[in-house]
């Protein structure tokens, strides 16, 4: 099968790989069959673009979502698409999002990156820093996890490891199985997050319908000044307007790694939040970064390429 690659293959042996799945490279646009998409960039993948490709039967993506390209045109001609949720097992053995999502946990409790910046200006801890350099520990600290799936344990881990006390809310899991420590930390509602009152939340919900801004000024109304919010899912599911409003009083921490838009290049420049990022110290952006391992984009492709079997 003659294939495209548009997703970066230079850090590993492709010959072996193609090889094995009977693929062969492919910059032709009439003969190209499958195209592999590159999830990691600004770039959003239309109809214009895969009309150029007359014989394509097959569109691989090496990440969890499918929100940069066009899956309704795919549909109406009858291409079929794929991405890692359809491969499972290999899904399980990454951890680069896990582990980049408890980065930003950890850099927001303890300002880390802010830390950095007097080094770079050849102070040290001058006293007008000592204030603001002033962190918190995670020790004892509340963290709510929503979404507690690959992502969303693994970060259960981690905070249990930390000695946090730890609560997680997915209405679409059956914990009848779980034991008694995970049963109890369930919450079953977001209301209930009034009577946690945690210390920070971490995103890691898929992005659906009933996800889209699901993170706004109501979802975070009456919580504590100062919390966190953390998001590795999806830039949409977070009300942008209102976490700029929370920003900008210092009522939250906001880290992302994900931004409404990004697949749109002009999109992303018109954001509110990059638009101020710079100004706030209690705003911090990745450039959607987490999945940017040497050993998660080797398993991811590899992964990928185990559904044209």
């Amino acid at each position: 099968m003659k294939c495209r690659f548009e997703c970066p293959i230079d850090f590993i042996d492709m010959d072996p790989i193609l090889k094995e799945y009977n693929l062969s490279y492919s910059n032709n646009s009439i003969e190209t069959e499958c195209i592999i998409l590159n999830p990691g960039t600004d770039k959003y993948y239309d109809a214009e673009y895969f009309v150029n490709f007359p014989n394509l039967k097959w569109v691989l993506s090496p990440s969890t979502g499918v929100n940069h390209f066009n899956t309704k045109w795919l549909d109406d001609n009858s291409i079929s698409y794929r991405c890692l949720l359809d491969n499972r097992k290999v899904l399980d053995t990454i951890h680069a999002s896990a582990e980049y999502t408890w980065l930003h946990i950890m850099n927001a409790f303890r300002k880390f990156s802010t830390a950095i910046d007097p080094l770079h200006i050849q102070s040290w801890r001058e006293s007008s820093n000592e204030h603001y350099l002033r962190s918190n520990e995670l020790h004892g600290k509340t963290l709510v996890i929503i979404g507690y799936g690959r992502i969303g344990k693994k970060i259960y881990n981690y905070a249990e490891a930390f000695g946090m006390n730890i609560k997680w809310y997915d209405p679409y899991i059956d914990s009848e199985f779980f034991d008694v420590k995970l049963q109890r930390g369930r919450i079953h509602s977001i209301d209930e997050l009034k009577e946690i009152n945690p210390d920070a939340i971490s995103i890691n919900c898929y992005l659906t319908e009933e996800t889209t801004n699901m993170v706004d000024s109501k979802f975070l109304e009456g919580l504590k000044d100062n919390l966190i919010v953390v998001n590795t899912s999806r830039g949409e599911v977070v009300n942008e307007h209102d976490i700029l409003d929370l920003v900008k009083k210092r009522k939250i921490i906001f880290a992302t790694d994900v931004l409404q838009g990004e697949q749109k290049q002009n999109d992303l420049q018109t954001s509110s939040l990059m638009d101020v990022y710079r100004k706030y110290e209690n705003l911090i952006i990745t450039p959607h970064v987490a999945g940017a391992t040497l050993e998660s984009q080797t398993k991811a492709l590899k992964g990928i390429l185990e559904c044209l079997r």
